[in-house]
């Protein structure tokens, strides 16, 4: 038997299509309403007034920069301006030292450049953000109310972890030199969850930023290389951020630091410059002039390269201090098994490293021995470095880092 089932009769079916049709309509019209309810990103300008005629110049030649392309590295070169970055897979980059662009820092350093004519805010993020010549300083716990056009604002949940810059425009809206593969753009300040703090370079009123006195040489000093030298981030880093090129070449400033030594030549100082490739403001040793010998470091002309804010200093009458974490026997020499006297478990200092019999337990061994005056025995011993609490297998460090000359 077949069931028979009733359909809507066709005078039905028009209105319930036309009914459908306008539901439709409704639907979407509430869906753009919405969409009309989030703000639009605006064209890069000045957004908002009160700021310095300096700072509205620099965030119009930042807009000027929209469409530049991002490169790791970019714009760190001996002048402001774009340049070819750095390889780096580590850091989202493998082949920015394809492009020729800004990074974050290079972008805002590049606009007020333009903006000034002086190059104002070298450097990279973290050293960018102490500046001394910042005439104002905010914070997260300060808002945004603050901000004024032309600001930099930096993103990083600490001081020591800040990794990104942009420059403030106004109302909410910052322009930015992004990521690897982006391009220079405006965005929502709140489109980054870590704003850290903000600094501003001039204040209103056309005020100037406090300038610490440079040298009487204008603070750079010119030496020669003798080759190709990689560079830095700290005079103790063994991550190689760039290369400066053999020739003659500015540095600011000089630091102690690990030795960099091949056969009886060594260095332990090294001297802040702007590389040919890589950041800005990082660090060269001194192992590479061409005119002076171990442990100088001097301008061509013969002018001792004056020592930068902070910077180490070579060990007080050749004292290296080191911890080591247990009582350690010592030895007349680094080759003797019998025990001479004792060196206390602490912070010691000791003089030069020679290489000797080996002292291990398990996976962790040490060759190098430290000539030393013991706690309990006579001066001039030689103690294991396996008992430095800082370092690993075959490694003879100070507490700095710095690698212990040879005897």
């Amino acid at each position: 038997m077949t069931t028979r089932v009733n359909l809507l009769s066709r005078r039905l079916i028009a209105p319930l299509r036309l009914a459908a049709l306008l539901s439709l309509l409704v639907s979407v019209g509430v869906f753009f309403a919405g969409a009309g309810e989030a703000q639009a990103t605006p064209s890069c300008a000045v957004l908002s007034t009160g700021a310095a005629s300096q700072a509205d110049a620099a965030v119009r030649s930042a807009c000027g920069l929209i469409g530049t392309p991002y490169s790791w590295g970019g714009g760190h070169g001996s002048q402001p301006g774009p340049t070819y970055g750095l390889c780096d897979s580590a850091n989202g980059a493998p082949n920015d030292c394809n492009v020729r662009g800004l990074d974050c820092s290079g972008m805002v350093r590049y606009a007020y450049y333009l903006a000034v004519g002086q190059d104002v805010i070298n450097g990279t993020t973290r050293t960018q953000w102490p500046t001394s010549r910042a005439v104002a300083r905010y914070y997260r716990s300060d808002g945004t109310a603050p901000l004024l056009p032309g600001d930099l604002v930096y993103f990083g949940n600490t001081a020591s972890t800040i990794h990104h810059v942009a420059m403030y425009l106004g109302q909410g809206w910052i322009v930015e030199a992004p990521y690897s593969g982006g391009y220079v753009r405006v965005v929502a300040l709140s489109s980054h969850s870590d704003y850290y703090g903000a600094i501003r370079l001039y204040g209103p009123g056309n005020s100037t930023p406090t300038t610490p006195p440079p040298p009487s040489n204008g603070g750079q000093y010119w030496v020669d290389t003798n080759a190709n030298a990689p560079v830095y981030g700290s005079p103790t880093s063994t991550t190689s951020t760039g290369t400066l090129y053999q020739g003659t070449n500015y540095v600011y400033c000089k630091a102690w630091g690990r030795e960099v030594s091949n056969g009886s030549a060594y260095n332990h100082w090294w001297l802040k410059t702007d590389p040919d490739v890589g950041p800005g403001g990082q660090w060269v040793s001194a192992y590479y002039l061409s005119r002076w010998g171990n442990d100088v470091a001097k301008d061509n002309s013969g002018t001792t390269i004056p020592t930068c804010e902070g910077g180490g200093t070579p060990p007080a009458t050749g004292k290296y201090w080191v911890d080591t974490f247990a009582s350690a026997s010592v030895y007349s020499s680094p080759t003797s098994t019998n025990a001479t006297g004792t060196l206390n478990q602490g912070t010691n200092y000791v003089y030069c490293k020679a290489w000797g019999r080996e002292v291990s337990n398990g996976s962790s061994y040490n060759h190098w021995w430290l000539k030393t005056d013991s706690d309990g025995g006579p001066a001039g011993q030689w103690v294991s470095a396996y008992y430095l609490s800082r370092w690993g297998s075959d490694q003879a460090k100070d507490n700095n880092g710095t690698t212990i000359p040879d005897c």
